[in-house]
């Protein structure tokens, strides 16, 4: 199993928005995608850095996910992605 871990700049997003367009469109949108198991995203900080954790079934379709949400990317018009990192997961509880 393989994690991809990634940190949003929400700093320019309204927070009630931006966990609407989260839940509504990019989870599901996530939940789609090929190998998806399970994920946790996390609302933008005091310093307005969103992360999400997700968890896939293999690294080629945590390496899809990393490669669609890479830094540059916009999930949203007003967030971007400036981390986005890929590893192995080593336990879960």
């Amino acid at each position: 199993m393989h994690a991809v871990l990634i940190e949003v700049d929400v700093s320019g997003v309204d927070p009630a928005q931006g966990i609407e367009v989260l839940r509504e469109q990019i989870v599901p949108a996530i939940k789609g995608l090929p190998g998806f198991q399970s994920g946790t995203w996390l609302t933008g900080g005091a310093d307005g850095t969103g992360l999400s954790l997700t968890l896939w079934d293999g690294e080629d379709n945590a390496r899809l996910m990393a490669e669609r949400f890479g830094p540059g990317s916009s999930p949203t018009a007003s967030a971007s992605v400036v981390r986005c990192e890929l590893r192995e997961v080593a336990a879960t509880a």
